[in-house]
């Protein structure tokens, strides 16, 4: 048998989350129906789940990247590679999800033990997102950087230990006019709901609703429960996915740039004309999947 790692995306508003869940579509479920079907995993036998993800994501969060791994028969491999093995689960897969990278990894190889994460948001399609200079924004992002505990910033079912390392965190710029579209986090791993929390508190103190200090002080004060609100998950894109020991993240980092994304109308002059916005906004979304995806496959 060979040990594979594959890369794939999918959109997050046609499945019901990323792992398995019985009765429900899923990018697992799927993938382990396909690779099943082409005999490439056998599901009778082994692991309950032959197919394990480097990340979890829940319904309605778009993924440009996530990593994959299963036993393959070295045969199978063999005899086609990564070009073979992509074209052959896309052709079975619908267009919602895409395989679009494939290495030969270690025996024992974990994707769950990836070096770093990355997760991008779109604040500008929030109602109560508001404007911000670029220097205060940083100032803002730069609270949630490091080792800390985010116990406020996370649902905390059966979770041991609510600490966790933002490796970094920036602005989401769009490429052509430079303004603020959202915030790129980076970080080892994340908590449930860990993102679209900061990205509540955020939304919150560009609002003017929430103020600094308290945001320091859920920080700083994890067992003083703090609630500063939660998101939507279709604003969110799980970006990337690195692993040290294999290399396919360097195939999305060759993909092209977004380059323009529609601007989004004064809600205070036009609120109607800001809720068709958002509606093609998320569209843009699935864009920008879509564009990421081919271009890396091209």
């Amino acid at each position: 048998m060979t040990r594979l790692a594959f890369a794939f995306g999918h959109l997050g508003d046609t499945f019901h989350g990323s792992q398995v869940q019985p009765g429900l579509r899923t990018a697992q479920g799927e993938l382990q129906r396909v690779l099943a079907e082409l005999g490439f995993i056998d599901k009778s036998t082994g692991s309950p789940q032959p197919c394990i993800l480097a990340s979890r994501t829940d319904a309605g969060v778009h993924v440009r990247m996530n990593v994959a791994a299963i036993n393959i028969s070295a045969e199978y491999w063999d005899g086609m590679n990564e070009r073979g093995f992509i074209n052959a689960v896309n052709d079975q897969l619908d267009g919602d999800i895409v395989v679009w990278a494939a290495d030969q990894a270690s025996e024992n190889w974990n994707p769950r033990r990836a070096e770093s994460r990355s997760y991008r948001y779109r604040l500008e399609g929030l109602d109560d997102w508001r404007a911000v200079d670029e220097d205060s924004f940083q100032k803002w992002l730069d609270i949630f950087t490091g080792k800390q505990d985010f116990r406020n910033f996370c649902r905390t079912d059966d979770v041991p230990d609510t600490v966790r390392e933002v490796l970094e965190l920036k602005a989401w710029k769009n490429e052509v006019d430079g303004r603020i579209i959202g915030f790129e986090i980076r970080g080892r791993a994340f908590l449930w709901n860990m993102v679209r929390r900061i990205a509540s508190a955020l939304t919150g103190l560009a609002k003017g609703t929430i103020v600094l200090d308290e945001v320091r002080s859920a920080l700083n004060n994890p067992l003083d429960k703090k609630d500063l609100g939660l998101v939507p998950a279709d604003w969110l894109i799980l970006w990337e996915v690195e692993h040290c020991d294999v290399n396919l993240v360097s195939k999305a980092r060759s993909s092209s740039p977004i380059t323009n994304l529609s601007i989004p109308p004064d809600k205070a002059m036009n609120r109607r004309r800001f809720q068709r916005w958002t509606e093609a906004a998320r569209l843009e979304q699935k864009q920008i999947c879509y564009s990421q995806w081919d271009s890396i496959m091209n």
